[in-house]
């Protein structure tokens, strides 16, 4: 049965994309991919940082019941239980999903609201302990991240993969959305947060809670934002022509654990969320207990700042880097960077300059991870290519599934070795002197932050040398192609490739560009009292000049 196929709202050409070339444009790439996605992962870096600390130091749990340990540790764990069956349930739900808005893009929609209401709901679980708190903290837990924030992040997901079948676009649009995600987000939580926001915050439950009602409003009109300026591209080539079949759930299952790569993909993004978000909950402690002292607004800040710096002049590096030598032996290399740069750290993790270099070195080896997703898309067209189907919605599924789960078992593993470890909620021992923790809990922090991302660099790396669907494609988007027009002549239809009506919509496109700006000149002319033909020369004469000019400039590049 076909999900909102019935909608007026999706149907209705109010909500249609503002995207409307075949080729991605500029505008889809700042505000659909870049900008777009930044509310929801300002939302959801936000929670994985600082939820915690809310768990541990505003509300303090660890010291509220005996059994408080064993909450901490097992209920996000066992949340995200019911986290992957919604997953699942979303992936299938988005692969019926029949609109005039494709089958993604319309959950992104309706996931804006529910996620600012949701990440509210979280920080409104009062103070008083009580076995309430402890219910109302596990089930607004779930209401985010098993419902809102999977909806949208099960549609996010699917974008870059249904955006277009031109691999260099894609990769493109990779690029930004993992720089929107991650970069920007990033420094805001990162350098911002610990700096200004934290401090002022401290453990006081009110100003917790107005920040975050503040934080969850703004993140709203973002999500929207990356709804009208994302298309659906492959979807609208599949209906156009005649690729309507539903796959069945367990024939999806079959053909992508059968694919040698697929599953690659999963265990590269399996050993990734986990390593990411046990960096991301750990560092927050590891700079108030470790490395600095509790909320000092300077250890936090310094250490992101020049960690996230390579991340803002770097990935302009990395597209030249990626369009030379490939994704995968860029990712290697990085990785590999990246793994040194840790053991630096973790030698010297009381010493600021040393983890100021070392992690400098890290980020910049980091930096490959921004295209993973192009690479699940890579891996999705050679899916087709073998099976000749897509499996779009279980991929969606058990990648979300795997970065959603993996919050949980960062969270619950951090808590485990937290409250084993003898971990004390913050004090003053005097004014302006907090308590410290003692040597296991803060060895068990430092390997939380440096040791397990150590490990799983080195395992990403491993990975990738065995992962060469990237080689495959040029073959594998011919023989797409040949299939799509054989299909469509079969029908009796005449087949469009997607690169003929690129360049046929460009024609048009720069033929009302040139009936608008010759518009434009005359009306200036009669204005300005001009004669238009003179004008008319003018222009013509400085466009030919810049023709010549490029075309020596092209000329000058072949020869060298």
């Amino acid at each position: 049965m076909a999900v909102l196929e019935r909608s007026k709202l999706f149907a209705s050409p109010k909500f249609d994309p503002y995207v409307k070339s075949a080729n991605t444009s500029g505008g889809e790439k700042w505000l659909g991919y870049f900008f777009g996605p930044m509310g929801a992962a300002i939302l959801n870096v936000t929670l994985i940082s600082y939820l915690n600390v809310f768990y541990t130091d505003v509300l303090d749990l660890t010291n509220s019941f005996a059994w408080a340990a064993a909450f901490l540790t097992l209920f996000p764990i066992l949340s995200k239980i019911i986290d992957a069956i919604t997953n699942i349930i979303m992936g299938q739900i988005i692969e019926k999903t029949r609109t005039r808005q494709g089958k993604a893009r319309p959950w992104i929609f309706i996931s804006a609201p529910l996620m600012t209401i949701a990440t509210i709901l979280l920080f409104l679980v009062p103070r008083e302990h009580s076995l309430m708190q402890f219910l109302l903290v596990a089930l607004t837990y779930n209401i985010f991240f098993s419902f809102a924030y999977t909806i949208y992040n099960m549609s996010h997901t699917l974008m870059v993969p249904l955006s277009t079948t031109n691999v260099r676009q894609r990769d493109a649009l990779s690029l930004f959305t993992n720089m929107g995600v991650n970069m920007i987000p990033g420094i805001v939580v990162s350098l911002l947060f610990p700096m200004i926001l934290m401090p002022v915050l401290g453990y006081d439950y009110n100003k917790w809670l107005t920040a975050m009602i503040i934080i969850a409003a703004i993140a709203l009109p973002f999500t929207v934002l990356e709804y009208f300026f994302t298309k659906e591209r492959v979807t609208e080539a599949a209906v156009s022509a005649g690729e309507t079949k539903t796959v069945s759930f367990r024939e999806q299952l079959s053909v992508c654990f059968g694919d040698k790569y697929w599953v690659l993909m999963i265990l590269f993004m399996l050993a990734f969320q986990i390593m990411s978000n046990i960096m991301t909950i750990s560092l927050p402690y590891f700079c108030n207990w470790v490395l600095g002292t509790y909320n000092d607004g300077t250890t936090q800040t310094i250490l992101s700042a020049v960690g996230k710096a390579p991340l803002g002049f770097g990935v302009f590096l990395l597209w030249p880097l990626v369009k030379k030598f490939g994704k995968r032996k860029v990712m290697i290399v990085g990785f590999l960077i990246a793994a040194a740069a840790e053991v630096l750290c973790w030698v010297f993790s009381h010493n600021m300059t040393l983890m100021l270099v070392g992690s400098f070195f890290s980020a910049i080896g980091w930096l490959p991870s921004y295209v993973y997703s192009a690479l699940m898309a890579d891996t999705l067209d050679y899916i087709e290519y073998e099976k000749g189907i897509r499996a779009d919605g279980l991929t969606a599924s058990i990648f979300t599934i795997i970065a959603t789960v993996s919050v949980g078992i960062g969270q619950g593993i951090f808590n485990l070795g937290l409250t084993t470890t003898g971990y004390e909620s913050p004090r003053l021992v005097s004014e302006g002197v907090y308590n410290v923790q003692n040597p296991a809990t803060q060895g068990f922090i430092s390997f939380a932050y440096i040791g397990i991302p150590l490990i799983m660099l080195v395992a990403m790396a491993i990975i990738m040398v065995f992962l060469k669907v990237e080689n495959l494609l040029p073959n594998v988007h011919k023989e797409l192609t040949a299939r799509r027009k054989a299909e469509c002549e079969a029908r009796g239809e005449v087949y469009i490739s997607p690169e003929e009506k690129a360049e046929l919509e460009q024609i048009e496109q720069d033929r009302i560009a040139e009936e608008k700006r010759i518009e434009e000149l005359k009306a200036k002319c009669e204005k300005q009292g001009l004669r238009f033909e003179d004008e008319e020369a003018k222009y013509q004469a400085k466009l030919a000049a810049k023709k010549a000019k490029e075309e020596a400039k092209a000329a000058k590049k072949n020869t060298k």
